[in-house]
């Protein structure tokens, strides 16, 4: 038996009317690239980094894609990609991912919009803090990984390292 993701209704409301609200109010620059997508700037700790947020009619969902500000090299693509296994195994809500052919990591989310015409905006901004969150905590493992030579655990060790109290 075969699952349907027909939808049962039409879309009159433009979901994405909803996510650029909800990145005008958590203060992050965005453009409307066409009818289909949003492009914005997340302000991390390490920076600022692009974004995406797509829609799709089918199946129906919101397409979060944030491209992390890193320059991995070749030689280090087998501890970049257990690195994104480890760090995934931490997320609450989305993933990281590697592309190789295209030397980047990207950190991924969609909302699946079956059956309704736009997103929670508790949903949305939940992604946005996520992807913020898994962003500020390993960008670091991945520059260990990346310039200073160090194996996938070495580097998780280190971002996963909380101190108690101020110095």
């Amino acid at each position: 038996m075969s699952l349907s993701l027909e939808q049962s209704h039409d879309f009159a409301a433009d979901p994405l009317d909803l996510v650029e609200a909800c990145l005008e109010s958590a203060g992050w620059d965005h453009e409307r690239d066409h009818d289909s997508a949003v492009q914005c700037i997340a302000q991390t700790r390490w920076g600022e980094m692009g974004a995406l947020i797509a829609s799709r009619r089918q199946p129906p969902g919101l397409h979060f894609t944030l491209t992390l500000d890193l320059k991995p090299t070749a030689a280090r693509a087998p501890a970049i990609a257990k690195l994104v296994l480890m760090a995934n195994e931490r997320l609450w809500l989305g993933h990281f991912d590697y592309w190789i052919d295209d030397n980047v990591v990207l950190f991924h989310h969609t909302i699946p919009m079956l059956d309704r015409e736009e997103p929670h905006p508790g949903e949305v901004r939940a992604v946005l803090a996520a992807a913020t969150d898994a962003v500020n905590m390993f960008v670091p493992a991945f520059n260990f990984v990346i310039w200073a030579g160090k194996s996938p655990e070495e580097a998780m060790d280190a971002a996963m390292f909380e101190t108690d109290g101020e110095a």
